[in-house]
């Protein structure tokens, strides 16, 4: 009698053995991750040239930025730090607003955000501001210095008229007073004259007025007796 051995069959293992390989393979690989958001948009946009200052700065980014310490730092172009924002977040857009108009010259912006993915990004961009907000170009080393050098030369000739013109008021007006001293002295003593002529012709009337009638009661008396002598 014969006796019949089992095998195993040979397809069924060769696909445990693929089976585990697969694990494998599908174990050491890394778990695909998510892209970080990106900058889309600026406003001023980099390398723009602005008239004036603007009111805020706008970022833009390609997903809904987490409201987690936003910053938005201006630095001019010496380095310095001349605002420090926390700015507002409204979905996919950062909003900084500049409690300051910015002057004349050139401005780097850096920023940092929380990506929607909760990974910090940052990066920066530049723009430049043509005039200061009161509408005047920043002036120039040498405009500056001709400037205070033409103010000075005026300011000079100015003080030297206003001296000359003081200095023609003061003769001007001692002359008047000398001249209307005189003319008052020269008043005054003729109504001295004109005073003692009146005193005196005053003062002359009452003996005239006597003289006078004692003649005319002298002429009466003798007239009296002359015509009493007749009778």
């Amino acid at each position: 009698m014969t006796t019949l051995t089992s095998r195993p069959a040979r397809p069924t293992a060769l696909l445990a053995l693929a089976a585990a390989l697969t694990l494998a393979v599908l174990a050491v690989l890394p778990l695909p991750a998510h892209a970080h958001d990106t900058l889309i948009e600026t406003d001023p946009s980099d390398g723009e040239t602005l008239e004036t200052s603007p009111e805020a700065i706008t970022l833009t980014y390609s997903a809904d930025i987490l409201e987690v310490s936003p910053v938005v730092r201006i630095d001019d172009a010496d380095g310095e730090t001349v605002s420090e924002v926390t700015p507002t977040v409204d979905g996919p857009t950062v909003t900084a607003e500049l409690e300051e108009p910015l002057a004349a010259g050139t401005y780097t912006v850096q920023w940092r955000v929380v990506s929607s993915d909760g990974h910090p990004i940052e990066g920066s961009f530049t723009f430049d501001v043509e005039q200061d907000t009161a509408g005047a170009a920043a002036p120039s080393d040498e405009e500056s210095a001709a400037g205070d050098g033409g103010g000075s030369e005026a300011s000079d000739a100015g003080g030297a008229e206003g001296s000359a013109s003081s200095t023609a008021s003061d003769a001007g007006g001692s002359a008047e007073d000398g001249a209307g001293g005189a003319a008052s002295e020269d008043d005054a003593s003729s109504e001295a004259s004109a005073g003692e002529d009146t005193g005196s012709e005053s003062s002359a009337m009452p003996l005239l007025l006597g003289i006078v009638g004692v003649a005319v009661v002298g002429v009466a008396i003798a007239a009296f007796f002359t015509l009493r002598k007749r009778r």
